[in-house]
């Protein structure tokens, strides 16, 4: 008998250490989260702090039409403290309608899309060294035909019409669309040729002339073809904003974020595992200096 109740005794402890370490993980886990979130509200989610000041946006890899990102602008546009917004913009590109939404959102406030949501700003700085420019518009495909021939695959495909789903790497590209896809590229290609004429105070033919071919730029060879204003970075942007538009240096810049309880949590995790591990990310090798862009408004109202 004494050697059960030993046992069961035994086993209770351990049960009770089994809940013990859950509640302990457990707290932990809440602690953290709760250090995150008080560092995020201190660093500016949202960026509504009540004070005047100069709103920063960064914007990193891929460029989408992000509707998170087009509210933050609109939020930021709304803020009668937000006396000024520098974007940092550091991106290989984008999609077209990813580039045109945030050009849009901008606009009356880097490669490829990067640098046509750049265009938007009152005024550009770029290093020297920066690679930007790049204005076109690629569209890319593979043919696997010969590939699913050697395994003994033949694919099928119903459609409505001879160009309904071109290109299709199943299917060789038939030479009518190739010609369609051609005059679609040709034509949003043009699109962006003119928004840069227009921002940049520049006849279309002359940014074709100058970058029609999609050539990438330093960004010296930028601000000699009229596509940046300035060699420079964030301390000339704030020299600027208080030279033209009397924003003084001393006013604080407010980081502005996306309003995601997630965010610092996910940003902390990676940082932590690179420095731990020393994990380069893929995009991370891909990326390239990009531009800052600023925007101010216009009148009195935040706008």
């Amino acid at each position: 008998m004494g050697s059960r109740l030993d046992s069961d005794a035994l086993m209770a402890i351990r049960r009770l250490r089994r809940h013990l370490t859950v509640w302990r993980l457990l707290a932990v886990i809440g602690f953290t989260l709760a250090v995150l979130l008080l560092i995020g509200e201190r660093n500016g989610f949202g960026g509504l702090d009540g004070d005047d000041h100069v709103a920063r946006v960064t914007i990193e890899g891929v460029i989408l039409a992000d509707s998170e990102m087009i509210d933050l602008f609109d939020q930021i546009a709304d803020d009668p403290t937000a006396k000024a917004l520098i974007v940092d913009i550091t991106s290989p590109g984008g999609t077209f309608d990813g580039g045109e939404a945030m050009y849009g959102v901008m606009g009356g406030i880097a490669t490829s899309g990067a640098y046509m949501t750049a265009i938007g700003a009152d005024r550009i700085f770029a290093s020297y060294g920066t690679i930007t420019a790049s204005i076109g518009v690629i569209m890319q495909s593979a043919d696997v035909t010969d590939l699913l021939d050697k395994v003994g695959i033949k694919p099928e495909t119903i459609k409505s019409g001879a160009l309904k789903a071109t290109p299709n790497p199943a299917e060789k590209l038939q030479p009518d669309a190739r010609q369609q896809l051609q005059e679609v590229v040709n034509e949003l290609h043009t699109r962006f040729a003119q928004m840069v004429a227009d921002r940049r105070g520049m006849s279309l033919d002359a940014v074709l002339q100058r970058t029609g071919d999609g050539r990438i730029m330093t960004g010296s060879r930028a601000l000699e073809a009229n596509l940046i204003d300035e060699i420079g970075g964030y301390t000339d942007a704030r020299t600027w904003l208080a030279t033209a538009h009397e924003i003084s240096t001393d006013l604080p810049v407010v980081d502005w974020q996306l309003d995601d309880p997630l965010y610092w949590w996910r940003d902390g995790a990676q940082s932590a595992l690179s420095s731990i591990f020393g994990i380069s990310l893929w995009t991370e090798r891909l990326r390239l200096d990009g531009v800052l862009a600023l925007w101010q408004p216009s009148d009195g109202s935040g706008r």
